[in-house]
């Protein structure tokens, strides 16, 4: 059987209709249907906040994003236009770097979007990851390092009304 997300070979010896499965290839989580097939799990929207982990606000021309892992917590701060020119870039498929074809072989990376934005303290860098079968997903890297990954559409609800 292989990952219907990144075509990698799985081993499912032990497992039984219903169980979880791990992709260790590419993290997504399947479960085992009654058919022998494999679909790819959407988890349940009860257990926290759709966008637990960024919190986001206007302060005169410029956006302050607040990131938090429940242990530590980062702010960025970018103008309100080029985050709002990041965001509609992404929606629209146009990023700083083409994405990369992902069908022709199984385990290459993701597609993606980059765009690149100036911020206080540095640069941040917003990565729309798009891959057939996963969700597609916004990923924020922080001028301090961290990476932080949510819902692409969530993202966009929360951050819209911000930057106007």
């Amino acid at each position: 059987m292989v990952c219907p997300v990144c075509g990698e070979a799985l081993e499912l010896e032990g497992y039984e209709v219903g169980d979880l499965v791990d992709c260790e290839a590419c993290g997504a989580v399947l479960r085992l249907l009654s058919d022998g097939g494999l679909e790819v799990v959407v988890p349940p929207g009860g257990e926290k906040e759709p966008l637990w982990g960024l919190e986001a606000y206007g302060d005169g021309e410029e956006a302050v994003l607040r990131f938090s892992d429940g242990t530590l917590e980062e702010e960025v701060r970018v103008a309100k236009a080029e985050l709002a020119e990041a965001l509609r870039r992404l929606e629209e498929g146009v990023g700083d770097e083409a994405p990369e074809e992902a069908e022709d072989e199984p385990n290459q990376e993701p597609d993606y979007l980059t765009v690149h934005v100036e911020a206080e303290p540095g640069p941040l860098v917003l990565r729309r990851i798009v891959y057939r079968g996963a969700p597609d997903l916004l990923e924020f890297t922080l001028p301090s390092g961290s990476v932080y990954e949510f819902p692409f559409r969530e993202a966009l609800a929360l951050l819209r009304p911000v930057v106007g």
